[in-house]
């Protein structure tokens, strides 16, 4: 059975502009916005829902809310993005592993067919696709295990990683190179090969935080190259 789709609030659909807004470098980094201004740039709305947005994004580290001041966009810094790959790892690895064990045939045609959309998309070099479609994988992955809050969190994590300015597409990496780094991950799934996708998911989180890293390194005054490794394989 179909289930009623919930309707959006506004707080809720001022919240995904704002954050598509500044993913997308529509919004610039450490201006004060007022919640009016923000309110028009958004058609005219409230301050109100524009308030509660900003709240929410506040919480998970995008923006920081200046009493009788205004909005301040906050870069990502070097500690952000570490712990937001730090948290993708603890939540992403067993929930693939899991993903693996309980998968249906339904699940795995499903997913065969988000995978070769991501094909398609790195193969005729769509950027803008190509990270779309890898996001849609890994999200059609954890939705198999079906732990909402745990999506939210691995969500919020890579925006956050995002709003560094920072895909690997197509400065450390192309997009074909970007689907390749998951074929043997999809193919450990398939498989049913649980304990191997685990692995396969971990060693892809690292490798692309260690891309980013020693990508932003380059170009950030206040980064240093350090190694990911020292960071990352505690966990």
């Amino acid at each position: 059975m179909k289930l009623i789709q919930k309707p959006k609030t506004l707080t809720e659909e001022a919240f995904e502009i704002l954050q598509d807004a500044i993913i997308n470098n529509h919004l610039q980094f450490n201006v004060l916005y007022s919640a009016t201004e923000l309110g028009q740039m958004l058609g005219g709305i409230s301050r109100t829902p524009v308030r509660e947005a900003a709240q929410m994004l506040e919480k998970i580290g995008i923006v920081k809310i200046e009493k009788n001041k205004g909005i301040r966009i906050m870069p990502t810094t070097f500690a952000t993005m570490i712990e937001s790959f730090q948290i993708r790892l603890m939540l992403e690895v067993p929930l693939v592993r899991r993903a693996t064990e309980v998968r249906t045939e339904k699940d795995i045609q499903q997913l065969d067919q988000i995978f070769e959309e991501f094909r398609q998309k790195a193969s005729s070099g769509d950027i803008t696709g190509t990270l779309k479609a890898d996001r849609d994988y890994h999200l059609a992955l954890l939705q198999i295990v079906g732990n909402q809050k745990a999506i939210d969190i691995i969500s919020n994590t890579r925006n956050q990683v995002l709003i560094a300015g920072s895909a690997t597409i197509p400065h450390s990496r192309c997009c074909l190179e970007t689907f390749n780094d998951h074929l043997q991950l999809h193919e450990a799934f398939v498989n049913g090969e649980a304990q191997q996708a685990a692995h396969l998911m971990k060693s892809h989180i690292i490798n692309t935080a260690t891309l980013l890293i020693h990508q932003e390194s380059a170009k950030r005054e206040n980064w240093s190259d350090y190694d990911s490794n020292d960071y990352l394989n505690w966990i």
